[in-house]
């Protein structure tokens, strides 16, 4: 496969992705909203997370443009705007359980 080549402003808008990408929270948050558009409280619930940190992390999220934002009334309802940031999730989590996989049956070999 060639490699890309991408000036320093991509590496840097990627670098942020990556970063927005980088906290569990916003991660389950992700996982969360695959099944369909949620409000904060129902995230928070979901979550078992305090309703401003759901709140921090979805405004991180939007304003990466991970997510869509929409009123409902009073409240605001958070889709997935970018479903290419699940699908890396997905595969950086296949990737993650290969490896523990991996590590576990070296450990059982020298037992």
């Amino acid at each position: 496969m060639p490699a890309v080549v991408l000036s320093e402003a991509v590496l840097e808008l990627v670098a942020t992705r990556m970063q927005a990408l980088s906290d569990p929270l916003r991660i389950r948050l992700l996982l969360a909203l695959q099944d369909g558009e949620s409000s904060v409280q129902e995230l928070a619930a979901a979550v078992d997370v305090e309703h401003r940190n759901v709140s921090r992390g979805l405004s991180t999220l939007h304003r990466e443009g991970l997510l869509t934002r929409r009123r409902d009334g009073t409240k605001a309802l958070y889709g997935i705007a970018d479903y290419t940031a699940c699908r890396l999730l997905d595969q950086t989590a296949q990737s993650v359980v290969a490896r523990v996989e991996e590590l576990s049956d070296l450990v059982l070999e020298h037992d």
